[in-house]
């Protein structure tokens, strides 16, 4: 430093200038200058948080707050079906029609036979029943004309062995006749029992009469 700029600031320190403005009044404007800076960043920070969220709604929903349409690939896709549906029931392996005569009050009763089981060995010997007639492998069948005492057949000394299927038909008719006595509606009720894989099942049918 020379001396010129020296004896300067010498006389600088030792006979300082007068404040060009009160010392409050000064200290005051800096803190309302520095609220105002700190105001306006806040305003402008929130403005910027206004922004991020308006874009962050936009990318959630579009016009009428529904989802947007996306292609991502492997997104789960929504299936509409329909209400669940029952499996369909196999159909009995044993179908009985009847068919009546009636004659004034007098009934007479034929039945068909149709299906598949398996033939019944005899006991004590253990030999298979013929086949000549599908109604005979059966273990024996109970009917009932809706009114007096039932009716029906027995199957005699056999047994459900399950050795041989078989598929056979056989229509015949009730050796009984039933004579009603009095005009009315009846319901006639047949059963036959066959063996099955799961032993002798039965089959039954019905049908209704009308005698004047």
């Amino acid at each position: 430093m020379t001396e010129d700029l020296k004896t300067r600031f010498e006389q600088l320190v030792a006979d300082p200038p007068p404040p060009s403005a009160v010392p409050s009044e000064a200290v005051f404007a800096r803190v309302r200058t520095v609220r105002r800076r700190r105001t306006a960043g806040v305003i402008t920070v929130a403005a910027a948080g206004a922004v991020a969220i308006t874009l962050a709604l936009g990318n959630v929903t579009n016009i009428g707050g529904a989802p947007p349409i996306t292609n991502t690939p492997g997104a789960p896709k929504s299936v509409i079906t329909g209400p669940p549906t029952a499996a369909p029931k196999p159909p009995p392996p044993i179908k009985v029609a009847l068919k009546p005569t009636i004659k004034g009050r007098t009934v007479t009763m034929t039945v068909a036979l149709s299906g598949k089981a398996f033939v019944p060995t005899a006991i004590p010997e253990g030999t298979l029943l013929s086949e000549d007639s599908f109604m005979n492998l059966s273990g024996g069948t109970d009917y009932s004309f809706g009114e007096g005492m039932p009716g029906g057949s027995d199957g005699g000394a056999i047994d459900c062995t399950r050795k041989k299927l078989t598929v056979g038909s056989e229509t015949y008719v009730i050796p009984e006749t039933h004579v009603y006595t009095k005009p009315g509606t009846y319901k006639f009720t047949y059963t036959i029992r066959y063996c099955g894989t799961k032993g002798w099942f039965p089959t039954t049918a019905t049908t209704q009469l009308v005698v004047r």
